[in-house]
């Protein structure tokens, strides 16, 4: 089963290249995931910690990114001199209900790019990087459906999601007897106080991502002492595969 799938990725993997209408960007982006490597030590991987605010919570429904924020995570500290924020247009009204929650005004949207023009910079930014993300399925379903508009694929990169290895790693520090009545807020609010984080203006993306990446600091260095040091068992506790886009099975839009 392994074999075919990789096959199909290597096919749907050559298709995409040979597209004339992707820019120098998109295709080095591609290009880059031939040779990932996921059994090296965690400390020799880079992470981006990222968190997006939107109009709303329905990408389906036509809610789309309003800002996008980044910290790269290295050698188990946060680069704060690489780091990506960019408010974006959305190209539609933002819902009041919404705006009392992020404090994005419409005003603060004129004159911005839009997504079309911020996503080649967020791919260049994050190249192979590992995704680190507090609930990612949510911050990945509207990035992946304007890759998807855009490119016809989606997010190629491993996410890891930090609410997912707050679990794996409250339930391995638990007695067997008691992990299946064991009750665990996973909220960002709640695991930033179990690492005693203080969380700043939250629903920002920027201050989200940093109170995050602060917390997924802190989780790399509970994974050591857990004997948690190589890439491929951190992901086997908690991250996203990347799909084969909507010209192959298991698509995420």
């Amino acid at each position: 089963m392994k074999m075919i799938l990789r096959r199909l990725k290597n096919h749907y993997h050559v298709r995409r290249l040979s597209r004339k209408d992707l820019s120098p960007v998109v295709k080095d982006y591609i290009q880059s995931f031939q040779h990932l490597n996921i059994e090296k030590p965690i400390s020799d991987t880079d992470f981006i910690v990222f968190d997006t605010e939107m109009t709303g919570f329905k990408a389906k429904k036509g809610d789309r990114i309003l800002s996008i924020s980044g910290f790269r995570v290295r050698n188990g500290r946060i680069d704060l001199s690489d780091v990506f924020h960019e408010i974006v247009n959305p190209d539609r009204d933002i819902p009041s209900k919404t705006a009392v929650i992020h404090e994005i005004l419409p005003r603060m949207v004129q004159g911005k790019p839009t997504i079309d023009e911020i996503l080649p910079h967020f791919l260049k930014y994050i190249g192979t990087a590992i995704l680190v993300a507090h609930h990612e399925w949510l911050d990945m379903s509207f990035l992946n459906k304007e890759m998807t508009r855009l490119y016809g694929f989606p997010i190629q990169n491993l996410v890891i999601d930090t609410a997912i290895l707050d679990r794996a790693f409250v339930l391995m520090k638990t007695p067997s007897s008691q992990r299946e009545t064991i009750e665990i807020n996973s909220t960002l609010d709640s695991v930033a106080d179990r690492y005693k984080i203080s969380v700043e203006e939250r629903h920002s993306s920027f201050w989200d991502a940093m109170a995050t990446a602060q917390i997924f600091q802190k989780m790399i260095k509970e994974a050591e002492t857990l004997g948690i040091v190589n890439l491929k068992d951190l992901l086997k506790l908690a991250f996203k595969p990347p799909s084969l886009g909507p010209e192959g099975p298991g698509h995420f839009i």
